[in-house]
């Protein structure tokens, strides 16, 4: 060989050995190279939008822990102080077995590849949404016990989300994963070697990225899917993706140079949140969703306080929303015994239960408001075993043993939320006891109808106004059709008009064209009066602006006398422009049948409901069957179902008229307890009821006045009772609607 082909030769092998070297030293597969690049084409972008979100001045708790890891929720000094707690703490190490026993369950288990999946009936990805949830409860172990299985699992699955091509063709996924990855991230970040920080931390700053620029409403730009939470500040699809975006930004903090404009962008948006809300503490997408919105959000807000210094908890909503969750649950007999089997009221888009937790969610609150009754509440879903463990891991971060659980047995039986509307009566607490609710507010709330003209998340919402459920004594009687497969007013207890429902009903979800009249023109329909009192509770719903104008209502109050302890009077005053059909419907469950031409009984288990119709004097009933179908399974106390066929009681005048009322009476009794026998009586012109129940050895005489002039006057007078003191009184006027309805 001359010595210029051995020159060549040399250089050949000189790039070679370069080449490889370099090869050797880019742990990036070329799917994660394409990532780090796209990442990189962001950040001006980011940079762009987000350079009034920088910090005036660095919080001095984020500060101080910039460099140290673990720091989101753990520090090394907490992780000692809940292994003590473990050691000292009966309940604590409880609650620590429990997880521990969780995640042994799983120790066997790998994360599920992108090629296995991709090609299932789910093509948005929403499995990734367990890989997002799994990663915390494998680190926390690690953390607890530093066991090295825990450790294995948590980096092989942290690892595997690498791989994914995409984070979620639906926002969920993306958002639980970015929340997952960034918590096991800080946790076992000493754990990680150089080069497993550097390929997590690009793909959580490309992730986060696009979450920042889709908070912006930027999402149709830059092809991110599934970004329409931008702007639906009263959907928990915004508080699970921004809690994501901000965790993510508390994670890297310190490595990544826009991580605190993601921070901002997210603290600022929960702030608006925040005024969004009224002060009862009620969720206007129902008990189920309540818990997935609220999961999230505490884990963000308390977050907030740790590192930002910033104390968001200071907030009526926040403060009283334990008391939603309290009040919406079953009475205790009747709760099954494993997660997804029933624990609460189903109103809206909700099954029988909780969608998260909600035991750690309730310790927060417990925690943070000094709350026993919701301590109380934590501690018996979690030993009836209804709880969904998807976070269980948190009651470690936020069971409070300085807080001692206390019984509800002190509370008014009778709670109203009165911003969303909603108002719940007991006859007590003692887990047998009759459980009333009626709903009459508008979608939203009425501060979130006030305070947007778009829609900021309104699909969960039922066309349901003046809908009410009643249970008794361990048994559903009454009943709402929860996560159907979609809304319509005539699955739900409450009035027809020629057949046609409310405003929003027949989609999927609440209407989208029924969302831009009820928000344009603020239809706010009312509960104008609530007042308990040891003698009875009263409710007056006013419906009339939630019906399409088409149907000409005028008048649609809705009045609930309960008389203590067990006998409910509702009377519906209904008017409308010219002759219509009323029809007033009752969905069962259990054997309804008619046993006289007013009277009608329902039997589920060992409960016997009468139903007496006192008006219209000339009526007509029948009874049918309506078939609800469950988008996902509604759990019962023992089984869960797909579909119901579900026994309907219809009354309507026997002919169309344009003023009508309706007066029905319901009282529930065990099995072997009789009815009170009612009759029709008047005094001085007034039509009332002599109830007469021989078993108490009781009568009432109640009298009703229907020509009142004011709307939330109340309609009923009790002879021989005189005024009481209430324990609750509200009364407000509905502004009448400024629109074709009225004439």
């Amino acid at each position: 060989m001359n010595r210029r082909n051995f020159s060549v030769l040399a250089v050949i092998i000189l790039l070679v050995i370069i080449a490889s070297s370099l090869l050797l030293s880019n742990p990036f597969s070329s799917q994660e190279n394409e990532i780090r690049e796209r990442a990189q084409t962001l950040y001006p972008d980011v940079l762009k939008y987000g350079e009034n979100l920088k910090f005036e001045s660095i919080p001095k708790p984020l500060s101080e822990l910039n460099g140290t890891h673990p720091r989101l929720y753990l520090t090394e000094e907490r992780i000692r102080e809940i292994r003590m707690l473990i050691e000292n703490d009966t309940k604590y190490r409880d609650i620590w077995l429990r997880e521990k026993s969780l995640v042994d369950k799983w120790i066997d288990k790998h994360p599920p590849t992108f090629s296995t999946l991709i090609s299932s009936a789910d093509k948005e990805n929403e499995w990734q949404r367990d890989v997002g949830d799994k990663i915390p409860h494998y680190a926390i172990c690690y953390l607890i016990t530093r066991d090295e299985k825990y450790l294995e699992k948590a980096k092989e699955w942290i690892l595997a989300t690498l791989t994914y091509p995409v984070w979620g063709e639906c926002d969920l996924s993306k958002s639980q994963l970015l929340y997952g990855v960034s918590v096991g991230y800080d946790w076992i970040y000493n754990n990680f070697t150089l080069e497993e920080r550097e390929r997590i931390r690009e793909r959580l700053t490309l992730e986060a990225r696009y979450w920042f620029l889709a908070s912006l409403g930027l999402g149709d730009k830059y092809e991110i899917p599934q970004t329409g939470w931008h702007d639906n500040y009263l959907q928990n699809h915004m508080w699970i993706a921004l809690c994501g975006l901000g965790t993510a930004g508390f994670a890297l903090y310190g490595e990544v140079p826009d991580a605190e404009i993601w921070i901002n962008q997210v603290n600022n948006m929960f702030k608006k949140i925040l005024r969004s809300l009224g002060e009862d503490g009620a969720w206007h997408e129902g008990v189920g969703y309540w818990a997935l919105a609220m999961e999230h959000f505490l884990k963000y807000i308390d977050l907030a306080r740790q590192l930002l210094g910033e104390d968001l908890f200071d907030n009526p909503w926040l403060r009283n929303t334990a008391y939603y969750r309290l009040y919406n649950m079953l009475p205790r007999s009747m709760w099954g015994n494993e997660p997804r089997l029933q624990n609460s009221l189903d109103f809206a888009d909700c099954r029988r239960c909780d969608n998260r937790g909600s035991d750690y969610i309730l310790r927060k609150l417990a925690s943070e408001y000094r709350n026993g009754y919701a301590q109380w509440l934590a501690n018996e879903i979690e030993e009836s075993n209804t709880g969904i463990p998807d976070a269980y891991w948190l009651n470690l971060l936020w069971y409070d043993p300085s807080v001692p659980a206390k019984p509800p047995v002190d509370l008014p039986g009778m709670r109203h939320f009165d911003n969303l509307d909603q108002v719940i009566m007991r006859s007590g607490w003692d887990g047998d006891e009759i459980l009333f609710s009626i709903k009459c507010g508008p979608p939203l709330g009425h501060r979130g109808l006030m305070m947007f003209d778009y829609d900021p998340g309104m699909g969960h919402d039922h066309p349901d106004v003046n809908h009410f459920v009643l249970i008794a004594y361990g048994e559903w009687l009454i009943i709402d059709d929860g996560r159907a497969d979609k809304h319509l007013t005539s699955r739900h207890n409450t009035i027809l008009i020629n057949g046609y429902g409310q405003l929003g009903e027949g989609e999927e979800s609440f209407k989208r064209d029924d969302r831009i009249i009820v928000l344009s023109e603020k239809r706010t329909a009312a509960i104008i009066r609530a007042e308990s009192n040891p003698v009875f509770d009263y409710v007056i719903g006013d419906a009339y602006t939630m019906y399409p104008d088409s149907v000409g209502l005028k008048k649609f109050l809705r009045h609930v006398i309960y008389l203590k302890p067990d006998i409910f009077i509702i009377v519906d005053e209904l008017e409308t422009k010219t002759p219509s059909t009323f029809q007033w419907l009752l969905h069962c469950e259990g054997e309804l049948s008619k046993t006289d031409e007013n009277t009608f009984t329902l039997k589920n288990g060992n409960v016997d409901l009468m139903i007496k119709i006192i008006l219209p004097n000339e009526h007509e009933s029948k009874i049918y069957n309506t078939m609800f179908y469950f988008e996902h399974e509604r759990g019962t106390k023992t089984k869960k179902i797909k579909k119901e066929e579900v026994p309907t009681l219809e009354i309507s005048p026997k002919q169309d008229v344009n003023r009508t009322v309706f007066l029905v009476v319901l009282h529930p009794a065990k099995a072997g307890e009789t009815h009170p026998v009612i009759r029709e009586i008047s005094e001085d012109g007034n039509m009332g009821l002599l109830i007469r129940d021989k078993q108490k050895e009781k009568e009432v005489k109640i009298f009703f006045n229907f020509t009142r002039q004011k709307r939330n006057e109340r309609i009923f007078r009790i002879l021989g009772v005189e005024e009481l003191e209430d324990t609750y009184n509200y009364v407000r006027e509905l502004p009448p609607l400024m629109s074709s309805t009225e004439s």
